[in-house]
């Protein structure tokens, strides 16, 4: 089993949120489940890699071409879910891309987006 979590931020930036994706994940983590982190640039320093290990955890950023208020748009979103294979998509938080793109994914349908 894997679960995928999709969140607008990740760390380095410390919130609850934050804080909360990355407890599960890295208890998860501990216990042989792979819980990858999708995130993006939002509230994040640019020059952090777009791809990184976080205490054993996955996590990919993604750029953010045009924030709009903290509506942080990822066009890179659809490709990363294509190329991840997960049972579970948790999304953290709620008026944010990530979320609002994971709510009208149907199970199994990320891996036939085109």
């Amino acid at each position: 089993m894997k679960i995928l979590r999709t969140i607008e931020t990740f760390l380095p930036h410390v919130c609850g949120p934050t804080q909360q994706a990355f407890q599960i994940s890295r208890r998860l983590e501990a216990r042989g489940i792979p819980s990858p982190v999708i995130t993006t640039f939002c509230d994040v320093d640019p020059m952090l890699p777009p791809n990184d290990r976080v205490d054993g955890i996955s996590v990919t950023r993604l750029n953010v071409p045009v924030p709009a208020m903290r509506y942080c748009f990822a066009p890179g979103l659809s490709a990363q879910l294509k190329r991840q294979e997960f049972d579970i998509l948790h999304s953290h938080n709620y008026r944010n891309f990530l979320s609002d793109y994971g709510f009208f994914l149907r199970p199994g349908e990320a891996n036939r987006l085109s």
